[in-house]
């Protein structure tokens, strides 16, 4: 089980924020429920998992999205996530 906190910043604010927890036994399975549930909240597409993002959850328990890391049009600074138990 993992709890998981999402974040949307524009202009250095937070302007959304919000918390998943997931009960999935698999750590993938269960951040990617976690990815979808803040995709669907926050009206925003799920963003494209890139190595610099497994980097920076191995060293850190959070990853950065900036808007290169989504297909479509992102209106946001940066979409974070960040392990807040596990």
């Amino acid at each position: 089980m993992i709890t998981v906190w999402g974040k949307l910043y524009k202009n250095g604010k937070t302007l959304l924020a919000s918390t998943c927890t997931s009960s999935k036994p698999d750590f993938s399975d269960a951040l990617l429920e976690c990815l979808e549930s803040f995709a669907k909240e926050f009206d925003i597409e799920v963003p494209m998992w890139h190595s610099n993002h497994t980097k920076q959850m191995g060293l850190f328990r959070k990853a950065t999205f900036k808007p290169d890391d989504f297909v479509d049009r992102f209106p946001y600074d940066k979409f974070e996530i960040q392990i807040l138990d596990s």
